[in-house]
């Protein structure tokens, strides 16, 4: 199990890439969107029940993929989204 201090580190910095990419964006839509980010404290309670995610590369793939749910990224996006993490 990933130590929630670590987890909170980790969580933070997904969601600061996840941010700056958006704002970079040249797409007026998702701009619109990087406000909607979900907060570290939701992700990190998502995160404590479910049991199976026990790496950091899980956590950050799961932390990644909810980001990208809940700011209803579209495919193209989350690509790009996740080539640039």
């Amino acid at each position: 199990m990933i130590s929630y201090l670590r987890q909170v580190d980790i969580c933070e910095s997904v969601r600061k890439a996840i941010k700056q990419f958006i704002v970079q964006s040249d797409d007026k839509i998702l701009k619109l969107k990087a406000n909607n980010i979900p907060t570290a404290d939701s992700i990190l309670r998502m995160v404590s029940i479910l049991p199976n995610i026990d790496t950091e590369e899980k956590f950050k793939d799961f932390t990644i993929e909810h980001i990208s749910l809940s700011l209803s990224l579209t495919p193209i996006q989350r690509e790009h989204l996740e080539l640039n993490n």
